[in-house]
C-alpha cells in the first residue's frame, strides 16, 4: 500500500515538474491539427437520394408478403448493379455534358445503405463541391432507373422517392473533433516525454536516493550557496582582515 502511495506521488510530482512542457505539447498538437484541418484537408460534401423498391400492391395478403420478400432480395442485386460501369459510364457522360467534371472513378464517390428489412435504399454521393455531389447522385439514380429495366426485364419496381438536395455544409473535415484529437494527442505526447525525461535522468536529486536505493554511506553534502554570498580571491582575504 505504501509503495502504491509513493508511486502515485512520484507520478504527480513528475507531471507537476514538467507541466509547462505538457501544456506546450498540447498546444502544439492543437496548432498542428488546426493547420491540417484548414490548410491541408479538402472539404467534402454529400448529397443523398432515396430509391424505393416496391411492386404494385396486390389485394391478396399472401401475394403482398411474397412481393415484399422478393423486393428485399432484389435490393442486394440492385446495389451491385448501380455501381457498375453500365451505370457509371453513362452517368459520367451526362455529367460532362452538363459541365461537371467528376473523378475518374465515379463509383468511389457513391455509397449505398439501407436499414434491415427496408425497401428504401439511400444513395449518397461525396465530392469536394456541393453542387457536384448533388449532380452526381441525381444523375446516378436517374441513369440506374432507366437502365435497370433494360438489364432486368422484370425490374419494374424501382421509383425515386426523393432527389438529392444541395447541402452546403461540409461533412468533413470536422474542425472541433480534429482540434480535440490534436490537443489530446499533444497532451499524451507531453506526458510520455515527461516520464521519459525522468526515467533517463540519472542525476542524484536527494540524499535519500543514495542511502535507500544505492545502499551507500553518505560522506557529506554540499549546500547550495547564493551568488551574493560567494566571496572569491582578494575580496575574501580583505573580508577576513576586517
Amino acid at each position: 500500500m505504501d509503495d502504491d502511495v509513493i508511486n502515485l506521488s512520484q507520478i504527480f510530482a513528475t507531471l507537476k515538474k514538467h507541466v509547462i512542457m505538457i501544456i506546450v505539447m498540447a498546444g502544439l498538437g492543437g496548432i498542428v491539427a488546426a493547420g491540417v484541418t484548414y490548410f491541408v484537408m479538402t472539404p467534402q460534401y454529400q448529397s443523398s437520394s432515396l430509391i424505393l423498391v416496391n411492386q404494385k400492391d396486390s389485394s391478396n395478403a399472401a401475394m403482398q408478403y411474397n412481393q415484399i420478400q422478393t423486393d428485399l432480395q432484389m435490393i442486394n442485386t440492385y446495389k451491385d448493379i448501380i455501381t457498375q460501369n453500365v451505370v457509371m459510364d453513362q452517368a459520367k457522360k451526362n455529367l460532362n455534358a452538363n459541365g461537371f467534371v467528376p473523378s475518374s472513378n465515379l463509383s468511389s464517390a457513391i455509397s449505398l445503405s439501407n436499414n434491415e428489412n427496408s425497401q428504401v435504399v439511400k444513395v449518397t454521393a461525396t465530392a469536394d463541391n456541393p453542387y457536384l455531389a448533388r449532380a452526381i447522385v441525381n444523375e446516378v439514380v436517374g441513369v440506374f432507373k432507366s437502365k435497370i429495366t433494360k438489364i432486368m426485364s422484370n425490374a419494374k419496381n424501382v421509383s425515386i422517392v426523393s432527389k438529392g438536395q444541395l447541402q452546403k455544409a461540409p461533412v468533413s473535415p470536422r474542425p472541433k473533433i480534429n482540434l480535440a484529437v490534436g490537443l489530446l494527442a499533444g497532451l499524451v505526447l507531453g506526458v510520455l516525454l515527461a516520464f521519459i525525461r525522468d526515467l533517463t535522468d540519472k542525476t542524484v536529486k536527494s540524499t535519500d536516493y543514495i542511502k535507500d536505493q544505492l545502499q551507500l554511506p553518505l560522506l557529506g553534502t554540499i549546500s547550495e550557496i547564493e551568488p551574493k554570498d560567494m566571496v572569491l580571491g582578494d575580496r575574501r582575504s580583505q573580508t577576513r582582515r576586517k
